[in-house]
């Protein structure tokens, strides 16, 4: 039974053209678990539905998808997810079918975003530090205004990102006098 499986999985993932007979007799649960596998978009079913259309033949399209979306949610985890966003590349592929997949990459790519940000903060600090050490008094001035929109700015992310010990890094700044 195994191997009829593999075999039926095989053969339904290389015919570029379906017949009448595969119209009429294919097991679209078992079409739609072969689809995934072999990276194909919930959006190529419509294929079938073109081919079929010559013969009168209507798909099953529900259990196609049921099966389709059955493999492609073993194969797309939220671990794949976040590789993905921590990646900063756009992400088109089917597995965005998939709902927790989709959830999850963009959750993940909202927290890269924000990783990003923080890094630009931190180190837009660090050269607001050296800059200060030959600015004149209305430079340092301007420069600790930017310093301490950044410190607000860094304390809002890492809040965001439950980052432990979201201390600024010049607390002077933030003294009460």
């Amino acid at each position: 039974m195994k191997y009829l499986i593999c075999a039926s999985l095989i053969l339904a993932g290389c015919s570029s053209s379906m017949t009448e007979q595969q119209c009429a007799d294919t097991n679209w649960h078992t079409r739609g678990i072969s689809d995934a596998w072999s990276g194909k978009y919930l959006s190529d079913a419509d294929e079938y539905a073109d081919q079929c259309a010559e013969y009168d033949i209507q798909p099953d399209f529900k259990q196609w998808r049921k099966g389709y979306l059955s493999a492609l949610h073993q194969q797309c985890p939220s671990t794949k997810a976040f590789e993905l966003a921590a990646s900063q590349q756009s992400y088109t592929g089917p597995c965005l079918a998939d709902a927790e997949f989709r959830k999850t990459f963009s959750i993940g790519a909202a927290e890269t975003r924000q990783k990003v940000e923080l890094q630009r903060i931190e180190t837009r600090l660090k050269e607001i530090q050296i800059a200060k050490g030959s600015a004149n008094k209305e430079q340092q001035q301007d420069l600790s205004w930017e310093e301490y929109q950044l410190q607000q700015e860094l304390l809002d992310i890492k809040g965001t990102l439950q980052i432990a010990d979201p201390e600024p890094l010049n607390k002077f700044l933030f003294k009460k006098k």
